[in-house]
C-alpha cells in the first residue's frame, strides 16, 4: 500500500523545530513599530472590553487616537446609510503599558483594571463589527491613519469572523506576542486565527497586562448545562463550548420536523412526509423525557468538534447516572446510526450498531410494524432537498461497499458510509459491483505494484528525459512518468508501470503509455478551499477563488490566500503578482520540498475579476457557473437563518440568499456566486464577502402586469400583479387557492395577507417555486389593497407638528421619538419622511451639509421604523432616539471640540 509522506514529513518537521527554536525571540517592548490591539474580549452580556499596548519606546498621548466600530458591515463611506461608533481615547500611554476601555456594566474584574468606560453604542460591539485604531481620525470622513484593526471593514460575515476554531464571536482573544505592527489594511480578508490566540469567553485573567498567552488545548469532554431540546438529536446548552451552544448528536440520525406545521394521524402509515413528522416529534419528546433544562450533562467531543453549521458533534452523557443519551435513543428505537468514515473507535461503532439491532428485533420506535418509519433520515432529506445519494455505503463485516444508491443492500445495523469512493478504497473496503480499475486502486497499492491506469491529463511537466502526465479519473489523480507517450492536456490515457515515491509525490513508472481519447471526461477542475489543499487532492486539477498573494520568494513560491486560509502557489511562469487578488484561480495540486502547491498551468487559469452578467444570461448558465449580477431588491423574506432577495434587472429575477446585509426593498446589491438550484429555484448563495449594496435606495421598479396562465419561469424571481382576482381555499401551509378570468393559480403567503372568498381587484407580489409550482407571492399589506380603496384618510384628526413642543422645551426627545412612531402607523412611509424632512429643514443647522445630516437623519430613523414589526422594538427605538439626539447635538453644538478634561491613563505594567 501506498505509504503517506510520513518518514519525509517528520524529518522535516525536526528539522524546522531545531532551526526555529534557537531564533524565536522574546519580544521587547521597544520592538514594535505601532501601537496594536493585544486583547478583545467579546464575552456574554456587557462584558465587552479592548486593550491597547505601547511597545514602540516612547511615551504616547493617547488624545490623538481613535477607536472606531464598524457596525454590521459599516464602510469608511459617510453615506453608506450604517452606523460608525467612535470612541476618543484619553490619557497618555507609557511604554511597554496597556489600555484598557470596557463597558461600564461589565463585571468588576474587567472595571478592576479599565483605565476608561462608558456606555455608548461604542462599546455595543459584536462579533460581525470589525474595530479600528485610527491616528488623527475625521469622523466626518471616516478616515484616518490606519494603527490597528479587528475584522475587515466593509463586511458582514454574518455572525463572525471564523478560522480555524478561533472567532471573533463569543470569545476572548488575546494577540500572539510574534506581531509587533497592526494590521492596517483595513480590506484585506481577515483570519483570526493568524494572529490571535482564542479563549473561552469571559477569560479576563490576561486582561490589563501584556503577558504571553498558550492557546488551549481542545479537550475531549466538557461540563455543560441543558439549556432546552431542540428535536431528537440537537439541544442547546446554556454557555458556549468552543464558541457555540448549540450540540449535534454524534453517531445518530432522528426524524425530521421541519417540513410540517404539524402531521394528519391517519396519514402517519401512508404518507412519507407526515411519517417523518410523526417520529421526529417522538424522537424530540422522549429527548425532553431524558433530558430537562438545568440537567448538568458531559459532552463527549468526537475527532471534528464542530461540523459545518458550527455545531459541537459530541455524545451527551447524563452527569448523574452517566447515562449516554445518544445511545439511548438507538436502543429505544428513536434514532437511526449514522457512522461517517473515519470514525474514532470500532468498539463505539460496535456498541450502537448492536443497539439498532436489538431495536429493530424488538419493533421499538421507528421500527415498529405498526407505525413503521417510512424513509429513514437521509433518505428523506435527499428526497425533499431532490438531490441524488451521494455517499457510498460499506458493509462493516465483510468490508465491501456498494454504489451509493443501493444504499439498502446493506443493513443497517452494519453499514459505514463514506464521503467518496476513494474514502471506501483508502479504508480497505473493495467494490461489491463490476468495475474497471480506478486510480484511487492505484494510490493504495504497494509501492513496487505493477498498476495500470487510465485518466485525462491536466497538467504535463517536462522532467530530464522524461515528462510527467498528472491524470485525473473521478476518483482520484497520479503522475504517470514516462518517454513512451506524446499526449496534451485533455487527452485521455492508460498506462502501465510500477508505482513509486518520489521524494513524497506518488507516480507510476510505465513504458507502456498511450493516448486512448482525445476528449478527455475528467479535465475539470474541482471548487476547493485552501484548507482542503493535501494529499488526497495530490495531481489532480482544482480551482479556488477570491485568491489574494501576499508575498513571493526566490523559487517562485508565492503565498497566498483565500477566505479559508494560507497556502502556496508554485509559479515558475510568474503567473501571478504580489498584492493582487483574482477572482479564479486553477492549477493542480503538486508536491515538492515537502509540501503540498497549487501550479497554475497557463495565463488562462488565472482570471483577475469575474464580469457583471445580465440577470438573463445567469438563468441560461450552466448550473455550478461563477457569475456576478447586480439587481434591485424588489421582496425579502427571512428563512432558515438567511434572506432570500428576489432581485431584478431590466432582463429577468432572481434569488440571492444571503445573510442579512442590512439591505431594503429598493436597494440595488451585487451579489457574487455559483448558480445552483434550490428544489428546482434558481438561486446564488454568495458568502458575506461576496455580496454588496451599490445604490441605496435606488427605486423599485413597476410590476409586470400578468395574468395567472403567464406565471412560469420566465418570469421566476420578478416582480409581477394580477388583476381581478377572488380566493376561493386556503391550505394547512399558508397556500391559497386563487383565480382570475385565465383560470386558477396559488398565492404562497405565510403571512396570511390574503382571506378566502375575497375579491381584489389587485395583487402584487414575486414570482415563487416550491414544491413544484409557480407562486405569487405578496410581500406586505400594501400588495393586496384595492387600488380604488387606497385609504386616504390622512386628515384633520393627525397630529402632524412633530417638533414644535419640543422647541417650547415642554416634550423630551423620548416624546418626540414616540410621536414619530404613532404618525408611522398613520401616514405612508413616504408622507412621514417628507413630514420629518420638512420640519427637520425649518429650524436645523449645521456646520457642513445640513441637507445631507437631514437626509442622513430621516434615512435612519426611517429604516428603523420599518424594522419595529420584525422583532427588536427596543433596540430600533433605541436608534431612533439616537438619531434625533445626533442631529439636535449637530444643530446646538457643531463643530464644538469635545473631550475637555480629560484623565490619564492608569497603564497596567506586564
Amino acid at each position: 500500500m501506498h505509504k503517506p509522506k510520513h518518514l519525509f514529513r517528520l524529518l522535516l518537521a525536526m528539522i524546522l523545530v531545531i532551526s526555529v527554536l534557537p531564533i524565536t525571540p522574546n519580544v521587547q517592548a521597544e520592538d514594535h513599530s505601532t501601537l496594536i490591539l493585544s486583547e478583545y474580549i467579546e464575552g456574554s452580556s456587557y462584558n465587552k472590553a479592548l486593550e491597547i499596548y505601547n511597545g514602540t519606546g516612547d511615551e504616547v498621548d493617547l488624545e490623538d487616537y481613535t477607536l472606531v466600530h464598524f457596525n454590521n458591515g459599516a464602510s469608511q463611506d459617510p453615506d453608506d446609510g450604517e452606523y460608525v461608533n467612535v470612541l476618543d481615547l484619553e490619557g497618555t500611554l507609557e511604554n511597554d503599558e496597556v489600555h484598557v476601555v470596557a463597558h461600564d456594566e461589565a463585571n468588576e474584574d474587567i472595571l478592576d483594571v479599565a483605565d476608561q468606560t462608558g456606555n455608548t453604542y461604542f462599546y455595543s460591539f459584536n462579533g460581525d463589527d470589525a474595530i479600528v485604531l485610527f491616528k488623527d481620525y475625521d469622523a466626518d470622513t471616516r478616515q484616518g491613519t490606519v494603527v490597528d484593526s479587528i475584522g475587515k471593514v466593509g463586511e458582514d460575515p454574518g455572525s463572525a469572523w471564523n478560522q480555524n476554531q478561533v472567532s471573533t464571536q463569543n470569545a476572548t482573544l488575546v494577540r500572539n506576542q510574534s506581531v509587533t505592527s497592526g494590521d492596517q489594511d483595513l480590506y484585506d480578508s481577515f483570519d483570526p486565527s493568524s494572529e490571535w490566540i482564542a479563549l473561552p469567553q469571559d477569560t479576563i485573567s490576561n486582561l490589563g497586562k501584556y503577558t504571553e498567552v498558550q492557546a488551549p488545548e481542545q479537550k475531549e469532554q466538557y461540563t455543560a448545562v441543558v439549556d432546552r431540546v431542540v428535536d431528537g438529536d440537537t439541544i442547546k446548552i446554556q454557555d458556549p463550548i468552543l464558541g457555540t451552544t448549540t450540540v449535534r448528536y454524534l453517531n445518530i440520525d432522528t426524524p425530521e420536523t421541519y417540513h410540517l406545521d404539524s402531521y394528519d394521524p391517519s396519514l402517519v402509515t401512508q404518507n412519507k412526509d407526515h411519517s417523518q413528522k410523526y417520529h421526529g416529534e417522538r424522537a424530540t419528546q422522549y429527548l425532553q423525557n431524558l433530558l430537562d433544562s438545568g440537567d448538568e450533562v458531559r459532552l463527549k467531543l468526537g475527532e471534528e468538534a464542530k461540523d459545518d453549521y458550527g455545531r459541537l458533534l459530541a455524545e451527551v452523557i447524563r452527569k448523574d447516572d452517566g447515562v449516554n443519551t445518544n445511545l439511548k435513543m438507538v436502543e429505544q428505537g428513536y434514532a437511526v446510526t449514522y457512522f461517517i468514515y473515519p470514525f474514532e473507535s470500532d468498539m463505539t461503532f460496535l456498541t450502537y450498531q448492536q443497539a439498532t439491532k436489538q431495536a429493530v428485533e424488538k419493533d421499538y420506535g421507528i421500527w415498529d410494524d405498526s407505525t413503521p418509519l417510512l424513509e429513514l433520515p437521509f433518505e428523506f432529506r435527499v428526497r425533499e432537498q431532490d438531490k441524488d445519494f451521494s455517499k457510498f455505503v460499506g458493509n462493516y463485516e465483510t468490508e465491501e461497499y456498494v454504489q451509493p444508491e443501493n444504499w439498502d443492500d446493506v443493513p443497517v445495523y452494519k453499514r459505514v458510509f463514506f464521503w467518496t469512493e476513494e474514502d471506501a478504497i483508502k479504508a480497505g473496503y473493495d467494490p461489491n459491483f463490476d468495475r474497471d480499475p480506478l486510480i484511487a486502486d492505484a494510490r493504495y497499492a504497494d509501492e513496487g505494484d505493477t498498476v495500470t491506469v487510465t485518466g485525462t491529463v491536466i497538467a504535463k511537466d517536462e522532467a530530464g528525459s522524461k515528462t510527467n502526465y498528472y491524470i485525473q479519473d473521478k476518483s482520484a489523480g497520479i503522475v504517470v512518468r514516462t518517454d513512451d507517450l506524446d499526449a496534451e492536456i485533455g487527452e485521455d490515457i492508460e498506462a502501465t508501470g510500477e508505482t513509486n515515491d518520489y521524494y513524497g509525490l506518488l507516480q507510476v513508472l510505465s513504458s507502456d503509455a498511450e493516448v486512448i481519447g482525445h476528449e478527455g471526461e475528467y479535465n475539470t477542475p474541482s471548487l476547493i478551499q485552501s484548507s482542503e489543499i493535501g494529499e488526497d487532492l495530490e495531481s489532480q486539477l482544482v480551482m479556488l477563488e477570491d485568491v489574494t498573494i501576499n508575498s513571493e520568494d526566490s523559487y517562485n513560491n508565492y503565498e497566498a490566500k483565500d477566505a479559508n486560509g494560507t497556502f502556496t502557489i508554485d509559479s515558475d511562469q510568474e503567473l501571478v503578482e504580489v498584492d493582487e487578488t483574482y477572482a479564479q484561480l486553477i492549477g493542480y495540486v503538486d508536491y515538492n520540498n515537502g509540501e503540498f502547491k497549487v501550479t497554475p498551468r497557463f495565463e488562462e487559469d488565472v482570471v483577475d475579476e469575474i464580469a457583471t452578467s445580465d440577470i438573463e444570461d445567469v438563468r441560461d448558465a450552466d448550473l455550478g457557473t461563477l457569475v456576478k449580477v447586480e439587481g434591485i431588491i424588489t421582496a425579502m423574506f427571512e428563512a432558515g437563518g438567511k434572506t432570500n432577495y428576489f432581485i431584478q434587472d431590466e432582463t429577468a429575477g432572481l434569488v440571492v440568499r444571503a445573510e442579512d446585509i442590512n439591505a431594503e426593498i429598493g436597494d440595488q446589491i451585487e451579489a457574487k456566486a455559483r448558480t445552483e438550484e434550490y428544489f428546482d429555484l434558481l438561486q446564488l448563495q454568495p458568502s458575506p464577502s461576496n455580496i454588496e449594496i451599490t445604490d441605496e435606495d435606488a427605486g423599485v421598479p413597476e410590476p409586470k402586469n400578468i395574468e395567472s396562465d403567464d406565471l412560469g419561469e420566465e418570469l421566476e424571481g420578478q416582480l409581477v400583479e394580477i388583476d381581478g382576482v377572488r380566493v376561493t381555499n386556503v391550505d394547512s401551509h399558508h397556500n391559497y387557492t386563487a383565480e382570475d378570468d385565465e383560470g386558477t393559480f396559488t398565492i404562497d403567503s405565510d403571512q396570511d395577507l390574503v382571506d378566502v372568498d375575497q375579491e381584489y381587484t389587485t395583487i402584487i407580489g414575486v414570482v415563487d417555486y416550491n414544491y413544484g409550482e409557480y407562486k405569487l407571492t405578496p410581500r406586505f399589506e400594501e400588495d393586496v389593497m384595492a387600488r380604488d380603496e387606497e385609504d386616504e384618510d390622512h386628515d384633520e384628526d393627525i397630529d402632524k407638528d412633530i417638533f414644535g413642543d419640543y422647541l417650547d422645551g415642554d416634550e423630551s426627545l423620548d416624546d418626540v421619538k414616540d410621536h414619530i412612531i404613532d404618525l408611522y402607523d398613520k401616514l405612508s412611509s413616504d408622507e412621514l419622511a417628507d413630514l420629518l424632512d420638512e420640519e427637520l429643514s425649518e429650524f436645523i443647522e449645521t456646520n457642513g451639509n445640513t441637507s445631507q445630516h437631514i437626509d442622513s437623519t430621516v434615512h435612519h430613523i426611517m429604516k428603523s421604523l420599518s424594522k419595529l414589526d420584525k422583532g427588536n422594538t427596543d433596540v430600533e427605538e433605541r436608534k431612533i432616539h439616537h438619531e434625533l439626539e445626533k442631529i439636535m447635538k449637530k444643530h446646538h453644538k457643531s463643530k464644538e471640540h469635545k473631550g475637555n478634561g480629560k484623565a490619564k491613563g492608569k497603564g497596567k505594567r506586564k
